[in-house]
């Protein structure tokens, strides 16, 4: 009797004691059950620790929202958050680049890289001109109140020193290309500032900007 109590001790003393000990949380609860505990006494399972901080993501919004503070009006100026524009500018490029490559081999990387920074930055340049011209408009209505010029958050000095500062590093993607096309990109900047525009005078805009592509 004296010996099976004396054990019956011992054994709810080393339950205690892994309790405590790191990695054996989530065996105190069957322990204490071992050691006679009804129920696991007052031991209960641990709860699973809760994510500490923001969750990784690498979508664009994620992306803009962890820029520095002051950078985020500018980035949503150049509608960084919403990428889908700037894929439809680059993807025909990547097509025509992929079938100018030599078969067999990968197309020239150098060539996509100046084409994908290229249409961040002329795609950035024709939102930031649009916001500009329109940001009247944009203020009436709900779904374009928010746009950084319109919500106030940027003045029209600095969306035009902005755009100054997107078709300046464009003008240099540009020149790394032969004279052929640095004539085309030169002729397609008419239409670059003239898109904005066809929505006031057409019902199709769009069609100006595929002349463009």
């Amino acid at each position: 009797m004296l010996g099976s109590r004396a054990a019956g001790f011992a054994r709810g003393l080393r339950a205690v004691a892994l309790a405590w000990l790191p990695g054996w949380r989530g065996r105190s609860f069957a322990l204490a059950r071992a050691a006679g505990a009804p129920h696991g006494g007052d031991l209960q399972p641990p709860a699973c620790p809760e994510p500490r901080g923001r969750q990784l993501s690498l979508s664009a919004a994620a992306v803009v929202d962890s820029a520095p503070r002051p950078l985020q009006p500018y980035l949503r100026l150049m509608r960084l958050d919403k990428p889908i524009g700037t894929w439809l500018l680059y993807l025909p490029c990547t097509w025509s680049i992929g079938l100018a490559a030599e078969p067999g081999c990968f197309p020239d990387w150098y060539m996509l890289s100046l084409f994908g920074t290229g249409a961040i930055l002329m795609r950035g340049a024709g939102c930031t001109i649009n916001d500009m011209w329109d940001q009247d408009y944009d203020k009436k209505v709900t779904r374009t109140a928010n746009r950084p010029i319109a919500a106030g958050d940027i003045s029209t000095f600095q969306s035009f020193v902005f755009l100054g500062g997107q078709l300046t590093l464009a003008l240099g993607v540009l020149l790394c290309l032969n004279y052929y096309s640095i004539a085309l990109g030169a002729g397609s900047l008419l239409l670059v500032i003239t898109y904005p525009l066809m929505k006031r005078i057409s019902y199709w805009p769009q069609l100006a900007l595929g002349q463009k592509r």
